[in-house]
């Protein structure tokens, strides 16, 4: 993806982003390269969230897997995991590392299966996140206007999941 410019005395140079070099690379006939564009985009994103929202408390999973919880208490894991839409294995690990940190209590249902819910200290780390989410959205969504940002959300559901 090349960008032009002109400089004062009107001539016109052709500059590209790191990602338009890469691209051009990659994509002879010019086609886009998502998957380029959805890496950096995740780095560029990603690279403050450690200090804007996780503070070594919570990763992005554990995150996704309070909210789900605070919508579908008392869930089963392999439920969560349809969910979710993602394999009970990824979602097991994630549960582990909640169960472990004080977000999510198990119960046991039966002999052979159990549920899972949001503990106290799940609930208070969720209103905790909505608030540090907030400005972190904020922050990395800062070069585009609320349209636009609404706009690469129905995007990437549509690329996501179809719709």
């Amino acid at each position: 993806m090349d960008d032009s410019r002109s400089d004062a005395a009107g001539s016109h140079h052709a500059t590209r982003t790191p990602a338009g070099t890469i691209e051009a690379q990659l994509s002879a006939n010019g086609e886009p390269v998502l998957g380029l564009y959805l890496h950096i985009a995740y780095h560029h994103v990603m690279s403050s969230f450690a200090g804007m929202v996780g503070r070594r408390e919570v990763t992005p999973a554990i995150i996704g897997l309070l909210a789900m919880l605070a919508e579908h208490p008392g869930v089963s894991q392999a439920k969560l995991a349809r969910l979710m839409g993602l394999e009970r294995a990824t979602v097991g690990t994630t549960v582990a590392r909640a169960i472990t940190a004080g977000f999510v209590v198990r119960q046991d249902a039966d002999a052979r299966s159990y549920t899972l819910s949001l503990s106290p200290r799940g609930e208070r780390m969720l209103r905790t996140l909505r608030r540090r989410i907030a400005a972190h959205e904020s922050a990395a969504g800062s070069h585009l206007t609320v349209e636009e940002r609404r706009t690469l959300r129905s995007l990437l559901n549509k690329l996501v999941y179809g719709a």
